[in-house]
């Protein structure tokens, strides 16, 4: 019988960096993955830090080409900021409308899962988190439409059952939790993580407008 391993999708943010602290001790593997956003030197350097603190391997990068058709400017130049007037709330609106791309993040976990498939990893980790009025609001167009939310994982684990060599599960773990983002970062300053050594927004430079850079702001 193999030993129970894990994986971590990382991005440099707050979420997936708690969770490295958190998983530290089961070695996890750390995945990144490359579609051409303009912030992945970014999130690899913030990574990295973290990882030769701690001794860990540094992070698995896999690479995604999204064709001309799925890009949306926001994502892939730099200096730019989204139109949103309160992307916080706006619970009947397209969450991320001025720079959404169709199927990004299902992509990317799907590659993300076949990588541990094809490594017999048994477990991705994805630092995905509700507050709790976004529990509430779980069935408003905004939260359908997102692209992490439980139903998202459930859907996902669904999938995993065909097409994979490996049975791997899909967690969410601050979900199970039932953790918030101060949830989040009061642990991690109870362990002393360094959440300087996070990146949040989307953009470079940071909009200061986006929900990343709010709840960042909010809460460190």
């Amino acid at each position: 019988m193999h030993p129970h391993t894990k994986a971590i999708m990382v991005t440099g943010g707050i979420d997936s960096t708690t969770l490295i602290h958190m998983l530290a001790h089961h070695n996890p593997t750390l995945i990144t993955v490359d579609y051409g956003q303009v912030v992945f030197p970014i999130q690899v350097d913030m990574i990295t830090r973290h990882t030769k603190r701690m001794g860990l391997a540094p992070p698995v990068r896999l690479k995604i080409e999204f064709p001309e058709w799925q890009r949306k400017p926001g994502l892939f130049e730099p200096g730019y900021s989204p139109n949103e007037e309160n992307p916080l709330e706006d619970w009947e609106q397209l969450r991320y409308e001025d720079f959404f791309v169709e199927g990004r993040n299902m992509i990317m976990v799907a590659y993300a899962l076949a990588y541990c498939s094809a490594h017999k990893i048994d477990e991705l980790n994805t630092g995905y988190l509700y507050g709790e009025v976004e529990w509430e609001m779980r069935r408003s167009v905004k939260l359908l439409t997102g692209d992490n939310s439980p139903q998202f994982v459930d859907a996902m684990n669904i999938l995993t059952q065909m097409g994979f060599t490996h049975q791997v599960r899909l967690r969410a773990p601050f979900y199970e939790k039932r953790w918030s983002k101060k949830d989040v970062i009061d642990f991690g300053k109870k362990y002393n993580i360094n959440y300087d050594d996070t990146y949040s927004c989307y953009f470079d430079p940071p909009c200061g407008v986006c929900d990343n850079c709010l709840l960042r702001k909010e809460y460190l």
